[in-house]
């Protein structure tokens, strides 16, 4: 058993026992002994915790998924306003039962702004010039969709927004579908698109049925890059598949043919490697995958895994940048981020090197 495979066997019952059992277990508890969990229903509440989340991100019935996961969304509000609740206790600054009403309503007023949240489409806009280009480029980046968390009218009102930015190319940085549950009708209207598109392979799809998306993918006319680059006129587009490595990039972009005096364009999901990526004169490198925490306030456990978990980052003449995503994983539910579409008008400027 590798290392990694170990601590997940450890933290995903951990996980569920703090969002499942402990706020209700806590709660029932300040409304009165009468309500109190007994140990045996802990662990009997515990241990049905596990296996609905477990099955409904392994098993293909997609209702029970989407029941669970939404579930899960909102425990996970809940648990994180309970502890709040905890401290507050601790002052008394009123009773235990007016707490736990105060609890709930709170939860269930926070739980409807994250779902209104989760249905907006934002999109960000950045200026980049380079002394390596002599014409002007829009490149528009979607990533972390995840249809089968997001159903088929999300990804059409992704498309129709993408048309009207008007890129020259879209670029798809992983995670486009969640389960393996997604049928080619559920991504059709990514035929439509207008701008010639690249994806790279995210995580999702590689836990998903990996041969089963890039067959859809193909279908739909979009070119998936896998440790290959491609020429644009001044434009190179290179695309590695995500891996658990972090030396992923470093052990990757060595073999592959890049063309440092033109612009390059690194397509990888996660953001780890930019360094590799500066050394091989990536001038943009897209990535995404930590949706910025997706719910507050979990962002701060993704920081402990990732450096930079959103937005535009430099050095030098090089980027990278890391989208929040486009969609959500899990529930529909965003709270402290928003899901975006990323657009770069790339303008020649600067200088040479």
């Amino acid at each position: 058993m590798t290392r990694a495979r170990m601590w997940f066997y450890i933290l995903f019952p951990t996980v569920c026992l703090y969002v499942f059992v402990y706020p209700v277990a806590r709660l029932a508890h300040w409304y009165g002994p009468q309500s109190s969990f007994s140990l045996l229903e802990v662990l009997v509440f515990w241990g049905i915790s596990v296996v609905l989340v477990w099955y409904s991100f392994r098993g293909p019935n997609m209702v029970i998924r989407y029941v669970v996961v939404h579930w899960m969304g909102a425990s996970f509000i809940l648990s994180s306003i309970t502890v709040i609740a905890e401290i507050l206790r601790l002052f008394s600054l009123s009773s235990d039962d007016m707490l736990v009403r105060g609890v709930v309503i709170f939860t269930m007023l926070v739980v409807i702004g994250a779902i209104a949240f989760s249905h907006h489409l934002s999109v960000k806009r950045y200026q980049i010039s380079s002394a390596k280009l002599k014409h002007t480029y829009r490149i528009a980046q979607i990533s972390d969709v995840h249809i089968g968390s997001r159903q088929e009218g999300f990804m059409r009102r992704i498309v129709t927004k993408l048309n009207d930015l008007e890129p020259d190319f879209v670029v798809i940085t992983g995670d486009l579908i969640d389960s393996s549950a997604v049928e080619y009708k559920a991504l059709s209207s990514l035929k439509e698109l207008e701008a010639r598109t690249y994806f790279c392979v995210g995580n999702h799809e590689r836990y998903a049925d990996l041969d089963k998306i890039l067959d859809i993918v193909k279908k739909l006319g979009i070119v998936t890059l896998r440790q290959q680059v491609v020429h644009e006129n001044e434009l190179t587009f290179v695309g590695v598949d995500d891996a658990d490595s972090a030396d992923q990039l470093k052990k990757t972009l060595p073999d592959l043919e890049l063309d440092r005096s033109s612009y390059q364009i690194l397509l990888y999901h996660r953001p780890a490697g930019w360094h590799s990526a500066r050394h091989h004169d990536i001038d943009l490198m897209l990535s995404g995958h930590t949706h910025n925490g997706q719910i507050f306030p979990f962002n701060f456990l993704v920081k402990q895994q990732f450096k930079r978990i959103r937005g535009m980052f430099v050095k030098g003449e090089n980027r990278l940048y890391v989208s929040c995503g486009t969609g959500t994983w899990g529930p529909l539910m965003r709270l402290g981020s928003m899901n975006e579409i990323s657009v770069f008008d790339l303008s020649p400027g600067g200088q040479k090197s």
